[in-house]
């Protein structure tokens, strides 16, 4: 498999420019506005739906922990914060922007500024008013800027020329939140919105002002055939296992969703070392890496000069994993086998910490196959010393839906929503 060699540095800030306008033709192209539409093509075949059940009951195998909110995690954070949290636009299956926080968008100087519209009567879930300066305030990143231009008015600054809608408008990093009072869930601007009330460990439930219920359903830990048994509307999975037991149910459509995710070695050890046929090692559905890799070139987000890597712990050869992903547990366990190490198993949380100290002999990492802002995915979940990342296998999930209750959509990253 592939072997990289990179460290990241710290990223560069451009300057902002002029004002342009906003929806008025000449030298801006102006897109659509918002409205209940989807791209046919992106909705996920699985019978029709005559209208939308005011209650939907959605499964996940997996915890969610509000507090990483609206930055997922793991893919039951991945489905929950997508329902809840916006970002300027979102980005539909095949890559194209549609309007979410943002109405309306033009085009200028040639493409290294893009000004966004906010859309009439956007407001956080407690009522107040969504302002320009909420979506600028303490955002920024390699190769952009934001900068309020009016009270409903963004303008991004590229450093380099885009003929499409930038993609890091819909990165989860620019999704619009507050700190709530409770410290629980942050406020967002999204239909539905939750609250410590709305939250026990089994269940999140999810409302709007139509009175419109989203019951998220949490078996993490137990056998997800019992999400199924109890009438989820959807369960997205990766194990093949579950995935045939929802054939044998009349009612259900089995998708196959985008090979969406890949998972990677880490190590300070130089040098790149080749592993076969873990994809047969693993309950997922799972195949070799195809490359095309976003993490293998990350000069835009600063990187060159530190090619130090931390000191290794001289005690145990440990390969460290995140506890509750099963397949980098197995991918782990296989690791240990082949090169005399232990698998030990961390949360989420301390898993991203030990990557960044370095001090283990490797760690198995889960990285999105496809990321809108490539520099802050960089920053989350890989190392700023100089590793080896060796691509092991990618895999992808199964959305397991209920006929004939709502109609589904898919993002460019993968990830299930409603659709209008």
């Amino acid at each position: 498999m592939p072997a990289h060699r990179f460290s990241i540095l710290s990223l560069v800030i451009l300057g902002a420019c002029a004002h342009p306008r906003v929806g008025t033709g000449g030298v801006g192209v102006a897109t659509e506005t918002t409205g209940a539409t989807v791209n046919e093509r992106c909705l996920l075949s699985t019978g029709a739906a005559a209208s939308r059940a005011p209650v939907i009951r959605i499964g996940l195998t997996e915890p969610v922990e509000p507090r990483h909110a609206p930055i997922p995690t793991n893919d039951g954070e991945r489905l929950v914060f997508r329902h809840l949290y916006e970002t300027p636009v979102r980005l539909d299956c095949e890559g194209k922007a549609t309007p979410q926080l943002a109405e309306k968008w033009v085009k200028d100087d040639d493409g290294r500024r893009w000004t966004f519209r906010l859309r009439d009567g956007a407001q956080f879930w407690d009522g107040v008013p969504v302002t320009a300066q909420d979506v600028v305030f303490g955002r920024g990143g390699a190769g952009y800027t934001l900068r309020a231009l009016e009270t409903r008015v963004v303008t991004v600054m590229l450093a380099k020329q885009a003929n499409e809608v930038p993609p890091i408008l819909g990165d989860p990093g620019l999704a619009i939140v507050k700190p709530a009072p409770d410290t629980s869930w942050p406020i967002g601007t999204g239909a539905y919105w939750a609250t410590s009330a709305t939250t026990t460990a089994q269940e999140i439930r999810a409302q709007n002002s139509r009175g419109d219920t989203l019951v998220f359903r949490i078996a993490a830990g137990a056998d997800a055939r019992d999400l199924l048994d109890a009438g989820v509307d959807l369960l997205v999975t990766r194990d093949r296992a579950l995935r045939d037991y929802a054939a044998t149910l009349k009612d259900r459509a089995v998708v196959a969703l985008p090979w969406d995710r890949t998972y990677v070695y880490v190590t300070p050890e130089a040098g790149g070392t080749r592993f076969d046929g873990l994809e047969q090692a693993v309950r997922a559905e799972a195949r070799n890496p195809e490359g095309g890799f976003w993490w293998l070139d990350l000069r835009p987000c600063g990187i060159g000069g530190n090619t130090s890597s931390p000191p290794v712990n001289a005690g145990q050869r440990r390969i460290l994993y995140a506890r509750s992903d099963p397949t980098a547990r197995e991918l782990a366990g296989r690791l240990a086998a082949l090169t005399r190490a232990v698998a030990t198993a961390r949360s989420n949380d301390d898993l991203t910490a030990a990557v960044a100290a370095g001090t283990d002999w490797g760690y198995i990492v889960a990285l999105p196959r496809t990321t809108a802002d490539p520099c802050r995915t960089a920053r989350a979940l890989l190392p700023e010393w100089s590793a080896t990342i060796t691509a092991l296998v990618e895999t992808r999930p199964t959305a397991i839906v209920r006929r004939g209750v709502a109609r589904w959509a898919l993002d460019q990253d993968g990830t299930v929503h409603l659709a209008p």
